[in-house]
């Protein structure tokens, strides 16, 4: 904080209020407003006009979920017929997600829309997972050759009918109607796509387990919200404005009136840390609330914890929220007591028996809300192909 700051208590205030409500910061709350720099969507509404298969299968690859939209995805064309993935090592979350298993479950998503969209082009692809071996349990997996994607034209193979949700998913923050549950047929189709790929699936629809999971995940994103290192992590991930989301494609973006015009004056400083008891962390729990609406939780886990299953995991979980898109549903990742760092460990032990799993034999990787939303959600930003692809 500033020494302006500290002897301004109205000033203080006001950067207290603005601070406060850019938690949306750490979670992804777009908040405030729906309209984003055209350019920094174009890949959501734009044709997409590709001579290259690969290209076209990769133009909707991009548009595949993933933690804080760092869009952790390098692919390496220079080998015909063939996509190779790596991890970018500058945009991994080390502090939130210290071993990259957050970061390789949207590495897992990329693919898989990769997939069904070469399948809208005649093309069957092989997945080769991490074609050079596993990145060890205990480090960060940038560089990482994540999988090989071998194509083979096939006109025989039928179009996935998910292919045309791709374009239509969001993830979205708002809140869900509490009273409106899911048809009881619906829970059986999103949990199809994880038994595919050998994961396990549940759901949690009791209001019991509902309003328990409630807390835990709050108490789990209050400690997010107010450690240092995690909250500092995502707030070098805002972009505030048009300028800067257009300028970065990613990250956290905030088109808000108020905050925009704080930071225009210098106000508003991104990187004050919320204390419990503030101005500040009261709105940070605030803008929270809309995330304990819903008609329950899908769940993913995997027996044991590999590399594999964590690319996986990602793959069924975008093939769940396509499904989910295509029934007028909607699903918001809460990977706040997932996450492995250090202070949400009681969160996070805590967790399991509400799910009805043993740590020891499992590991749930993704955990989402399930509702019906009040209010549409936009697309969010993605950056250019070009930016990363090696040709």
């Amino acid at each position: 904080m500033s020494n302006d700051s500290k002897h301004n208590p109205n000033r203080r205030r006001a950067i207290g209020l603005i601070g406060g409500g850019m938690v949306l910061a750490t979670t992804g709350l777009a908040g405030c407003s729906s309209t984003y720099p055209e350019a920094a969507v174009r890949a959501w509404i734009a044709p997409v006009e590709q001579t290259d298969v690969r290209r076209f299968m990769l133009a909707h690859a991009l548009l595949a979920p993933n933690p804080h939209n760092r869009q952790p995805w390098l692919a390496d064309l220079r080998r015909n017929d063939e996509i190779t993935l790596v991890c970018d090592k500058d945009r991994l979350l080390p502090e939130t997600d210290p071993f990259g298993r957050q970061i390789l479950i949207g590495c897992g998503a990329f693919i898989e829309l990769a997939v069904i969209a070469a399948a809208e082009l005649g093309y069957r692809v092989r997945v080769d997972t991490f074609p050079q071996g596993e990145p060890a349990a205990n480090e960060l997996p940038g560089g990482a050759v994540v999988a090989k994607l071998f194509l083979t034209a096939d006109a025989s193979l039928a179009r996935d009918p998910l292919f045309a949700q791709i374009r239509l998913r969001r993830t979205n923050k708002n809140a869900y109607d509490n009273a409106r549950r899911l048809p009881d047929a619906l829970w059986p189709q999103l949990a199809s796509s994880a038994g595919a790929f050998g994961l396990l699936t549940g759901e949690v629809s009791d209001s019991d387990r509902i309003e328990r999971i409630r807390l835990l995940t709050r108490a789990s994103f209050a400690t997010e919200m107010t450690t240092p290192r995690t909250w500092l992590e995502s707030a070098n991930l805002l972009r505030i404005g048009p300028a800067e989301i257009e300028k970065h494609r990613d990250g956290i973006s905030v088109m808000g009136a108020v905050p925009r015009l704080m930071t225009s004056f210098g106000m508003f400083d991104r990187f004050e840390v919320p204390t419990p008891g503030s101005t500040g962390y009261s709105q940070v729990m605030e803008r929270w609330m809309p995330f304990e609406t819903g008609s329950g939780y899908f769940w993913i886990a995997s027996k044991g914890n590999s590399r594999r299953s964590q690319v996986e995991s990602g793959r069924a979980y975008v093939r769940a929220h396509l499904q989910a898109t295509a029934n007028g549903v909607e699903m918001h990742p809460l990977s706040q007591a997932l996450q492995e760092f250090a202070e949400v460990r009681a969160q996070y032990d805590a967790l399991y028996p509400l799910i009805k799993l043993d740590p020891a034999q499992t590991t749930i990787q993704m955990l989402a809300r399930v509702g019906y939303a009040k209010v549409a959600a936009p697309p969010t930003p993605r950056r250019d192909l070009a930016q990363m692809v090696t040709a």
